[in-house]
Order: C-alpha cells, then structure tokens, then sequence
C-alpha cells in the first residue's frame, strides 16, 4: 500500500500542478496585439507590497481594424517590474502591445479622471490635476469608452 499510495499522491500532485499552470495562462489567449497611442494619464497607483496599477486614456488600432478607437487602457504590474517606459507613453507613432477587452472597468468619458500628459510625472500627485488631451473629436460625458487591459 505505501508505494502505491504514494505514486498516487504523486499522479495526483502533478495532475493539479498542470491545471494550475494552465488556468494562469488561460487569460493570454485573448489578448490581442495593438497598436497604442497614449493621449493622457489618469491615474497612477503605486503599492509598496501589491501590484501596481496605472490607467491612461489611449488610441487603440485593433487587428483587422483600420481606424483607431478610443479606450481607457489600464496596465496592472508587480511592484517590481517597471511601468511603462517615457519613450513608449510619447511616442507619436504608438506602440505595439498585448492587451484584453476588459468590460468590467467600461466608464463614460465623463468619470474618467484625466490628470497629466502621458508620461509627466506630476500625476502622481495627490492634488486634483486636470488635463485636456488634444483630440480630432471629443466625445460626449456619457459616451461609454472602451478599456482594455495590457498583458505583461
């Protein structure tokens, strides 16, 4: 019974290693590659021991899509990992990134909290910023603006 059971436990052991491993990657197979362009910051969350969290206001130019959407684009990383580079946030061609259709953070364009230029780290200030991105078209207060999320 002793080598038996315990080549079970084993079976068993590596059995739920594996589903593990796949559920963490089942989010990566939505994401699609895109074409961003920044246009502000919203807001930039900074944790000492969790993740942290910046949200932009962004042009997106999806796959198998010529014209660019607006969305409110949110980037959720390890403390230890880096935000998005100056280079990528001011980049007037935009940059290629993985991102996923988030429905949950969906906001109309009025609630979303425009603080700074992308990459101006005066959005990290507590004080109430407020910032007027230059757009071809500004959409009404209760237009439901998109958010998608980047995968790191």
């Amino acid at each position: 019974m002793g080598l038996r059971h315990t080549s079970r436990i084993g079976v068993i052991i590596i059995i739920a290693a594996l589903m593990a491993a796949t559920a963490e990657a089942w989010p990566h197979r939505k994401a699609k590659k895109a074409q961003a362009r920044f246009l502000a910051t919203s807001t930039l969350i900074r944790g000492t021991w969790g993740e942290n969290e910046d949200t932009y206001l962004a042009q997106l130019v999806l796959p198998r899509q010529n014209e660019a959407v607006l969305v409110r684009l949110v980037d959720t990383y390890p403390n230890e990992a880096p935000p998005l580079s100056y280079s990528t946030l001011t980049s007037n061609s935009g940059t290629l990134l993985r991102v996923k259709r988030d429905r949950g953070c969906d906001r109309p364009f009025g609630e979303i909290l425009l603080r700074a230029a992308p990459g101006d780290l005066i959005a990290i200030l507590p004080e109430r910023l407020s910032y007027r991105p230059p757009l071809e078209y500004t959409p009404a207060n209760e237009t439901i603006v998109p958010c998608y999320r980047t995968v790191r």
